[in-house]
């Protein structure tokens, strides 16, 4: 059975998913943006129940295309999850973001899971995708911030030094001519002294 969300954010589709991947790369240490596919993690999990032991959660990048989709598969003993994220450009500064999430349980409890589903899991897989959609704009604004952050930081920076630099040309400048004003008077002074030795001569 397959559960489908969607939601519009007011972001540019290449924004959106840089920050999606920047945050899911967080799961895959060995992931490799040029072509993550296959790409895959074992994690540890517990079941429903308290005293249900931990079991191993296989979790792969199976599909991957740039500012379109990503894809992942987790796959337990007896559950095979799919959760596929899909990016249209709704405008030039609008995303459409739609998450299908679909699980196959092995053996004979596939029917009654499937009634389960109907009745519980749909309501689940809208909580989180709500929760996803709440942390992924959080994400985004975070990273604006902090561009605008470093991009000041640096446009002051850049200031700085443009006002070191105009500085010590104005006081390369006044020390010019200061230095010409002075060669002025050394030049005046020798005139006088001429001057002086030649009134004396005659």
């Amino acid at each position: 059975m397959a559960f489908l969300n969607s939601a519009i954010v007011k972001y540019p589709v290449e924004e959106v998913f840089s920050v999606f991947i920047r945050t899911a790369k967080k799961d895959f240490p060995k992931f490799d943006e040029k072509n993550p596919v296959g790409t895959s993690v074992v994690k540890k999990v517990r079941g429903a129940k308290k005293s249900a032991k931990s079991a191993d959660l296989k979790v792969e990048i199976t599909e991957y295309k740039k500012n379109e989709l990503y894809k992942i598969t987790s796959t337990s003993a007896d559950t095979v999850y799919y959760s596929t994220y899909k990016f249209e450009k709704s405008d030039e500064n609008s995303t459409m973001i739609t998450l299908i999430e679909e699980n196959e349980t092995k053996g004979m409890i596939r029917w009654a899971s499937h009634l389960l589903q109907s009745l519980s899991f749909s309501g689940k897989v809208k909580k989180r995708f709500l929760y996803f959609m709440d942390i992924l704009e959080r994400e985004i604004e975070s990273m604006r911030e902090k561009l605008e952050k470093n991009s000041k930081s640096k446009a002051e920076e850049e200031k700085k030094i443009n006002d070191r630099a105009d500085a010590k040309k104005v006081k390369a400048t006044s020390l010019l001519a200061e230095k010409e004003a002075k060669k002025i008077i050394l030049e005046a002074n020798k005139t006088e002294v001429i001057e002086a030795k030649e009134s004396g001569e005659e």
